[in-house]
């Protein structure tokens, strides 16, 4: 496949993919990195997703949680960590987090305020 209508396939997995993580799984925020969130699309290329969330589910059942959930047919890479993991790679200095959070564009946030609604997007 051309890389231009591969892309375009995973921009529109990209939205499917995040409706089905927010509605069944109420993540805190989901990150998008890898060549999608640079722009380097290949054919190669899948969805890279940052998933924070409050869990207390061991690291493999966090990843399979999210796997089971999604309906898509393009390939999905998740990695989930709770907010007080990442904040503590983070400040850990680890490479790999420290890459995602710079190139990473934030594509799901929850809102704090009860009467927000689901769901917004932001980019960075």
């Amino acid at each position: 496949m051309a890389v231009q209508p591969w892309r375009e396939r995973l921009d529109r997995a990209l939205h499917e993919v995040v409706h089905q993580i927010v509605q069944a799984l109420d993540p805190e925020q989901i990150i998008l990195f890898g060549s999608m969130a640079r722009g380097d699309v290949h054919e190669d290329s899948d969805l890279d997703l940052l998933i924070v969330k409050e869990t207390d589910r061991p690291f493999l059942r966090r990843i399979d949680d999210v796997l089971a959930v999604l309906d898509v047919d393009v390939p999905v890479e998740p990695l989930v960590y709770t907010p007080a993991e990442l904040a503590r790679m983070r400040d850990e200095g680890r490479d790999f987090i420290l890459t995602i959070l710079e190139e990473g564009r934030v594509v799901y946030e929850r809102r704090s305020e009860p009467e927000a609604g689901v769901s917004v997007a932001r980019n960075r």
